[in-house]
């Protein structure tokens, strides 16, 4: 009875070991969604000044692509990972486009109009094919909120059916970030512009 069972025991365990051994294995790649800035502004904006704060993602956006496949449930790919938090690109690609694009002075200390930026969604959805960056962005100053808003993007992912679909997938989250950083400057900008109009003319609160 005892042979027996120990030779039921690794005959299963054997067959165990020739399934796990036809799978192949999961081989991460990595992308990054990083894309070359545009001209550096000609002069500094002395009358545009900015302290860009926080900017953080939800939890779930990690260095693994997340895909939407309804409005309630998303999944997490083990086999595409970006290089870094998709909130390290945000942040990147908004003091570029701000302090080096745009010319709005970087402050670092002392009193300035903050902004700051959460990333809610940087994730591949199904049903069609696209990528979507929410992210909600609140300008500040030491008394009130200048400006609270949620910037969402929907880029089509083109190319479906093509030999690297995830190349696909990378390039339409990259067109969202840059599309979703440049809305969201364009709207920091024009309250700042707004502000220092107010300050110049001497309506200061």
């Amino acid at each position: 009875m005892r042979t027996g069972l120990l030779a039921f025991v690794g005959a299963v365990a054997l067959s165990g070991c020739a399934l796990l051994g036809k799978s192949d294995p999961v081989v991460p790649r990595y992308f990054t969604p990083e894309y070359e800035g545009g001209a550096r502004a000609p002069q500094l904006r002395s009358d545009l000044q900015l302290r860009l704060g926080r900017v953080e993602g939800w939890s779930h956006l990690r260095e693994r692509f997340v895909v939407r496949s309804s409005a309630r449930e998303i999944v997490q790919r083990e086999d595409l990972l970006w290089l870094e938090r998709p909130e390290v690109y945000l942040r990147r690609a908004l003091a570029r486009t701000l302090f080096e694009e745009r010319g709005v002075v970087e402050v670092l200390s002392g009193r300035a109009v903050t902004l700051e930026v959460e990333l809610i969604a940087f994730e591949e959805v199904a049903g069609p094919q696209r990528a979507r960056l929410e992210a909600h962005v609140l300008l500040r100053d030491d008394r009130t909120v200048l400006l609270t808003e949620t910037v969402t993007v929907e880029q089509p992912v083109e190319g479906n059916g093509e030999a690297e679909p995830a190349r696909a997938v990378v390039l339409a989250c990259s067109l969202a970030l840059r599309t979703g950083v440049t809305r969201i400057a364009d709207r920091v900008l024009a309250r700042l512009a707004g502000e220092a109009e107010l300050g110049s003319n001497g309506g200061g609160r």
